[in-house]
């Protein structure tokens, strides 16, 4: 192929099929081996926001796994971390049921977001703090019918 061709996207019908899948073959290798890449982060994280991390299992470090995983799609994973959280850690419980609240709105189940919220309320959480979510939780149920 020349340098024109090249530019201006000459050759055979045969020579651009091949072009084209063999981008397409190169695409989904790194695809796959991205999310290889992000299933190990998340097993890591997991598995830190558990507390089987020695190295690791400060509240500290075990909350901010949690949020990564929330953040990286994981929210079921998520709130499991945040319940093992609260339980390793009894004066942690509003927080985490805060947390798992989150975790539920960002699925689109409402009506047990709200539950996890008002949860988060009867044990000492902030109503305040918690009213956008609440309101917001309220809306997609009425939304859902």
């Amino acid at each position: 192929m020349g340098f024109f061709s090249s530019l201006f996207g000459g050759g055979t019908a045969e020579e651009k099929a091949a072009k084209a899948a063999a981008k397409a073959e190169a695409k989904a290798k790194r695809d796959a081996e991205e999310g290889l890449e992000r299933e190990e982060r998340a097993k890591e994280l997991f598995e830190r926001a558990l507390g089987f991390d020695p190295a690791n299992s400060s509240l500290d470090a075990r909350s901010k796994a949690a949020i990564k995983l929330v953040l990286a799609d994981q929210t079921a994973k998520g709130r499991e971390a945040w319940l093992a959280i609260s339980r390793d850690y009894p004066s942690e419980l509003a927080f985490a049921l805060e947390q798992v609240g989150v975790c539920y709105h960002l699925e689109k189940d409402y009506r047990s977001a709200l539950e996890s919220y008002e949860s988060a309320i009867r044990v000492g959480a902030n109503a305040d703090h918690l009213a956008d979510n609440m309101a917001e939780a309220r809306k997609g149920i009425a939304a859902l019918g």
